[in-house]
């Protein structure tokens, strides 16, 4: 069954979240960015009643979608779910097929919500759900039809709570991110290991794994030839990592 042949979950936009996008899109400098703003955040808050239902913390007042300074300057939708990482609830206007990704949101990201506006504006229907994307090779859009359906958000929001849970444990794996990972949240590190958990064959977590945990350090860039050369440390721990990752998550499954 494709998201096409599922019924979607309609979500209500109180006047409230009216009245928020309305003030965030007055302080703009043209109509066009007041508009988008407007949108971005009445998405957001979209997510936001639907996470609220489900009784999953967000924080939406310290997303950037909710900064004036910053939706002045970045086209973003982000939702912060609390002790989680960043959401971001993409508006798709009537007639529109894919999603759009500006630069902006590709990383920091645990995933994407496609959030369908009708001409009213009373109520939106969230379309689905797109995990993490990698951000060294990144689409600039999403189709509405190869999102997932939006229930696979809670999982993905299960999974990532899994792993940063396992982080701060005194597994000796746990202990030695903690004390490599200088550049990155967590957040951000377990998003990413899920990606290449899903996406990657068991063979290729070492190399995958290696060069991601490498660009959360402060020591500098990991390439296939300085593997090549014997500086294998950074494989050796993403590959533990991602095991023991796998381990809890097929448990949990």
């Amino acid at each position: 069954m494709n998201i096409a042949e599922l019924p979607l979950l309609t979500v209500p936009i109180e006047l409230k979240a009216h009245e928020m996008a309305r003030q965030l899109a007055s302080v703009q400098s043209t109509v066009q960015k007041g508009k988008r703003v407007y949108l971005n955040a009445l998405a957001v808050y979209a997510v936001h009643s639907y996470l609220k239902w489900l009784q999953i913390e967000t924080d939406f007042n310290s997303s950037d979608s909710f900064n004036s300074a910053k939706t002045a300057l970045a086209n973003v939708a982000d939702l912060v779910i609390t002790g989680i990482g960043s959401l971001e609830c993409r508006p798709v206007l009537p007639g529109e097929t894919t999603i759009f990704l500006p630069e902006e949101v590709i990383e920091n990201r645990i995933g994407y919500v496609g959030v369908q506006f009708s001409d009213r504006l009373d109520s939106v229907q969230l379309l689905g759900f797109a995990p993490s994307l990698d951000s060294s090779n990144p689409p600039q859009q999403i189709a509405v039809a190869e999102l997932m359906p939006i229930d696979t958000l809670i999982e993905q929001i299960t999974r990532l709570e899994e792993a940063i849970a396992f982080l701060e444990t005194d597994d000796p794996v746990a202990i030695q991110v903690r004390s490599t990972i200088q550049t990155q949240s967590q957040s951000n590190i377990v998003a990413q290991l899920e990606r290449i958990y899903r996406t990657c064959e068991e063979y290729e977590w070492r190399y995958a794994g290696g060069e991601m945990l490498a660009g959360s350090t402060a020591g500098g860039e990991f390439t296939r030839e300085s593997a090549d050369s014997g500086d294998t440390d950074i494989q050796d721990l993403a590959e533990a990592l991602l095991e023991k990752l796998a381990e809890i998550w097929r448990d949990a499954a």
